[in-house]
């Protein structure tokens, strides 16, 4: 029988990974609809102008950032588990209340769907915390790899599932059906999920706070990077569902297989490129080209005129995500020790999560000025893009001497050329 280090990478993950995995892929298939459709409700529903529109997506922004710092803490606190698991239950109420109220007003649903969002604000850190507590570093963009790869399947199945639930029961139908996904994924997690970190409160280890990732340079000069890649990934929402939907009128069953391939080239592609990242390392460099993938399908998008195009610019965007996402939340890991750990992805997903405050904002601004509006929108990513691609090859020296001192906070050793190899 092999040993171990000659298994497939995916076969020396914990089960908790695959666990996590399973129950990301079970929210998918209910959720995801309802974030991709939920402008068109805006659009179609209430026949909001797109700026308008970019505002009120904008509007939640705060409270998820806040979430997403308040969650990591609390998980470093007192635990993993509960942060993973109940918040889901509520959810399912919150959705329900949307199916039932989605055309009493935008007051109405946006307070709903602030509380969604605040729900998911407190889970994130931590189920992310938990991969990369069971997760060795030479494995873990392999194990946040899976978590894609489990997450995008739902997503191949939900936009297009969506886009018939829509034509044949209305839009209120998105939000019954991810209530429905909300609670079995609920259950099963109280059921299966044992905890990976019982927290610092009760272990009787030096706390963490808020404001801790925040004081670690090094780590802070990688969120700024990060910060200018999610301005540049953050118009896949709001900006390039109106883009379709509304500014080129791509009927709403082509609309969800444009989206749903974003899926299903996850599931197909997600782990191949991580391995090869995980072979190769060069993870800055990596996150460059994975950026500089993002601005070349925006311009493809802007160039396209029929289904045929959009799924090739889908799929250069996608290439690009594959690349970006497990090496960024693998970073990420490898920057604290357990015990701060999910502080880190709080400060993250929060510092990210942020740009999608000024994402929305100035895509529906731009395409809603006129018919230059949309080469504006989609030539001035692939500026942004070139630029943060820039700025990452200019982060790889002091992110390594960081990583090279992760030890001292409780971390285990990254592999040695995390960052820069001199392999080919």
């Amino acid at each position: 029988m092999p040993g171990p280090s000659t298994r497939p990478a995916f076969l020396r993950l914990d089960g908790r990974v695959y666990l996590l995995g399973s129950a990301g892929l079970i929210r998918s298939v209910g959720r995801s609809a309802t974030f991709v459709f939920l402008p068109l409700v805006f659009a179609d529903v209430y026949r909001l102008p797109y700026l308008e529109i970019g505002l009120l997506i904008a509007a939640i922004v705060p409270v998820s950032t806040l979430a997403f710092l308040l969650g990591g803490y609390l998980s470093d606190r007192q635990g993993r588990r509960a942060l993973a698991i109940y918040p889901n239950f509520l959810s399912a109420v919150v959705l329900v209340l949307l199916w039932l109220y989605l055309d009493r007003g935008i007051p109405v649903v946006m307070g709903l769907w602030a509380v969604n969002s605040l729900l998911g604000g407190l889970t994130r850190p931590a189920r992310s915390a938990m991969v990369g507590d069971v997760t060795s570093p030479d494995l873990a963009v392999t194990a946040f790899g899976v978590q894609r790869v489990f997450s995008n399947t739902g997503f191949a199945i939900s936009p297009a599932l969506g886009g018939l639930l829509a034509t044949s029961s209305g839009l209120p139908a998105l939000f019954l059906f991810a209530a429905v996904t909300s609670a079995i994924e609920g259950v099963i997690l109280v059921t299966l999920l044992r905890e990976t970190f019982a927290g610092t409160a009760r272990t009787g280890a030096t706390a963490t706070n808020l404001s801790t990732p925040f004081r670690d340079r090094p780590f802070v000069g990688l969120l700024v990077g990060l910060v200018g890649l999610a301005l540049v990934m953050n118009q896949f929402g709001t900006p390039l569902a109106l883009f379709l939907g509304s500014v080129r009128a791509v009927p709403l069953t082509e609309f969800g297989l444009v989206y749903s391939l974003n899926g299903v080239l996850v599931v197909l592609l997600q782990l191949p490129v991580s391995r090869v990242i995980e072979r190769r390392h060069r993870y800055i460099g990596w996150l460059a080209g994975g950026t500089l993938a993002y601005g070349a399908s925006f311009l493809l998008f802007d160039l396209s005129g029929a289904l045929p195009m959009y799924l090739l610019s889908m799929g250069v965007l996608t290439l690009g995500e594959d690349i970006v996402s497990p090496t960024e939340q693998s970073l990420v890991a490898h920057f604290a020790g357990r015990a701060r750990r999910g502080s880190y992805f709080g400060a993250y997903n929060a510092a990210t999560n942020a740009t999608r405050v000024l994402a929305p904002v100035a895509g529906t601004l731009l395409l809603g000025i006129g018919p230059q509006g949309p080469e504006l929108l989609w030539g001035g990513m692939a500026v942004v893009a070139l630029a943060v691609a820039l700025g990452f090859v200019n982060l790889r020296d002091s992110a390594r001497r960081r990583l090279e001192r992760s030890t001292e906070l409780g971390a285990e050793p990254p592999p040695s050329d995390l960052l820069l190899s001199d392999r080919e």
